[in-house]
């Protein structure tokens, strides 16, 4: 039963119906110029699963691997022609095949046909299972303007009336993205570079999977309030990158405080008129998910697996880190 870890490899030849950021294509792309490696499982020389990730090596020379930068899940890929049992063996000598010598995690959705197999062999590995909400719009749910009601309400419809929607490429996603992160005393974690090339790919051709919807003021010169880059498959539509100009001393070109809300209300019914589930992609912060359950409504919560295995040395370090951050913490508090 071969199997064999390729840095820089090619894409397995999976037939299964992974999510975007799992499609060969996404992660050819997103993989950049990292130390990208790829685990793969064959029976009679053709590869039935994959399992790709990055290496890094922090600071302190602690390896770390997770999925391609700019990908929110992963996992592994497994051919869904293979029965069930042939499928678990699979995933069991992929995950058999991750180093010991490095610490992994690995965020995988709970909607795929493999889910309950992935997490039972994660497990069984010695893997943390933790969860991750990301909240849900199905296309036989009510919209965003059906089920809110109040001022709620009123911030949404008042946001389509003052601005004016539109659809933008890469090059001008990517400059109001980084513009923001500076304004906003932040930097990227990653190279821009790979999410421009990703925009271009994804919106190329008769059957694009990427587009970016912006939001602007009704007037002359107005510039960008807000913009989101959604991705699909085809079962999701993703809300995978969101990005908002932040306040002015200028009065007159203070951003509209909800056009984030309103892109997010347009792609909803954009998934809808798709056939498509809306998918938040991840709701991890207290501030997202205040936004989805309580100020949109979003009627479905999802909790994403998360499967993480420390080695002792990153395990004691972020042990540290957290007793370190509470002492701060005490101390700020007095």
């Amino acid at each position: 039963m071969p199997s064999r870890l390729l840095p820089q490899s090619g894409i397995a030849t999976v037939h299964a119906d992974p999510t975007v950021f799992e499609q060969p294509w996404w992660i050819e792309i997103a993989k950049g110029d990292s130390d990208y490696r790829e685990l793969q499982v064959s029976r009679a020389g053709v590869a039935v699963g994959r399992l790709g990730f990055i290496l890094v090596t922090n600071k302190l020379g602690n390896k770390l691997g997770f999925p391609p930068i700019w990908s929110h899940l992963g996992g592994p890929v497994v051919g869904q022609y293979l029965g069930r049992k042939e499928r678990t063996d699979v995933i069991r000598e992929l995950i058999a095949q991750l180093p010991r010598n490095t610490s992994f995690r690995f965020v995988c959705s709970p909607a795929t046909s493999d889910a309950d197999l992935t997490k039972l062999e994660f497990t069984k590995a010695g893997f943390e299972w933790s969860t991750e909400t990301t909240y849900l719009q199905y296309p036989s749910d009510d919209g965003i303007l059906e089920r809110l009601f109040g001022e709620s309400r009123r911030q949404v419809a008042s946001a389509a009336k003052k601005l004016q929607v539109l659809d933008i490429g890469a090059d001008e996603f990517v400059a109001f993205y980084e513009v923001n992160l500076r304004e906003s005393g932040k930097k990227s974690y990653a190279s821009l570079q790979s999410v421009r090339d990703l925009i271009i790919r994804g919106q190329r051709g008769d059957a694009p999977q990427i587009r970016i919807i912006a939001a602007k003021q009704r007037r002359e010169g107005a510039p960008l309030d807000a913009a989101i880059a959604y991705a699909w498959d085809n079962k999701r539509f993703y809300l995978w990158l969101v990005t908002h100009r932040h306040s002015s001393d200028n009065f007159r070109d203070k951003p509209h405080p909800h056009a984030v809300k309103l892109l997010i209300f347009v792609g909803t019914e954009v998934a809808r008129k798709m056939g498509l589930i809306f998918d938040a992609d991840g709701a991890i912060t207290e501030g997202n998910q205040i936004l989805y359950r309580d100020r949109l409504k979003f009627p479905h919560a999802e909790f994403r697996n998360v499967f993480t295995r420390d080695t002792k040395m990153y395990g004691l370090y972020k042990r540290f880190q957290m007793k370190f951050r509470g002492l701060s913490g005490s101390r700020r508090s007095f």
